[in-house]
């Protein structure tokens, strides 16, 4: 714990001058792509170290969880510009924060299981009375004071991701773009859309959970990628961010329910009955049919336009707004 201590508190004394202005998480109008990209990067970084660095005890899921979206953040980042910085860069920097953020994530996990159940008892009232789920939900509550307590006393899984963390921020001067421009982006764009919208289509004719988790991951990639290159079409990419968004949390809201699902079925001791169990299971089952139907409903009008065509919309956007711009300083 020392240790910890010790880090934390440089972290703290270590968070950056910059006015939250430069952490934006999208590109200006006329910004050089390398030099926005490599500060959009060290944004991400600084948020996720003054978060995880600098929070009470008392506040580390809170930490957690914003640490582990400014993680992802920043992996969907990497990925937009994966043939500008070459495939070295990014598998060594995609391995480095996905290792990073799996070293924490057992505490939010376990929140996510807490939330999921109380969100079901709060909507379906009449179906799942408190007391027929006070059992799980107590056995959950204890898991997620277990698993807070593990991360914060054990294992220096605190210290080893804040020190990833430096790494990589460390290492973002040196990132290289072999395109500099929105030939840096366009690749990462299309491939984004493309993976999203095959992702769909293998969701729609096998809707299984892992399916839709699968969509939920390349969804979330084209919702980040939007937030970046916003300025490019600003009210158009709003929306689609927006959507995007929207649909992730379906996704995600499904997600959960699959995995609070299986803990059920592993955990028959945390209801004094069968018949509770059984209820619980068949609300969760509706439950993640109907976010199934609205999430392919969504998906089908947020990927409509062609792969080409949603590319080349926010290339003429780039490129008007890249007129006149002034000649970068960093390469």
């Amino acid at each position: 714990m020392d240790i910890a201590r010790n880090i934390a508190h440089a972290a703290r004394n270590l968070r950056s001058s910059e006015p939250n202005a430069e952490r934006a998480y999208r590109l200006r109008p006329h910004e050089y792509v390398p030099d926005g990209i490599r500060r959009i990067a060290r944004g991400q970084l600084y948020d996720a170290r003054d978060e995880l660095g600098g929070t009470p005890s008392r506040r580390l899921g809170t930490a957690v969880h914003s640490t582990r979206k400014a993680i992802k953040r920043l992996r969907a980042c990497v990925r937009l510009t994966r043939d500008a910085i070459g495939e070295p860069t990014y598998e060594r920097e995609n391995a480095t924060l996905r290792t990073a953020a799996r070293r924490i994530s057992a505490p939010r996990d376990a929140e996510v299981l807490l939330e999921t159940l109380d969100g079901l008892t709060e909507r379906f009232g009449e179906e799942l009375p408190a007391r027929t789920t006070a059992t799980l939900r107590k056995q959950l509550a204890e898991d997620r004071q277990a698993s807070l307590a593990a991360l914060e006393n054990g294992g220096g899984a605190i210290t080893a991701t804040l020190v990833s963390i430096d790494d990589v921020l460390a290492r973002t001067p040196a990132w290289t773009f072999a395109p500099d421009g929105f030939d840096a982006l366009s690749p990462g764009l299309d491939r984004t859309y493309r993976r999203g919208r095959k992702a769909m289509r293998t969701a729609r004719e096998d809707p299984t959970a892992a399916h839709l988790h699968e969509w939920r991951k390349r969804v979330k990639d084209l919702w980040h990628a939007t937030e970046i290159v916003q300025s490019a079409q600003p009210k158009p990419l709003k929306r689609v961010a927006s959507q995007a968004h929207k649909l992730s949390g379906q996704l995600g809201d499904h997600h959960d329910l699959h995995v609070l699902r299986t803990y059920v079925e592993a955990h028959p001791g945390c209801f004094d009955d069968e018949t509770s169990r059984q209820a619980l299971l068949a609300v969760i089952d509706r439950r993640a049919a109907r976010l199934c139907r609205k999430a392919l409903a969504r998906g089908k009008k947020l990927y409509a336009p062609k792969p080409k065509r949603f590319v080349r919309a926010i290339e003429r956007g780039w490129r008007k707004r890249a007129a006149g711009a002034p000649k970068p300083t960093a390469g």
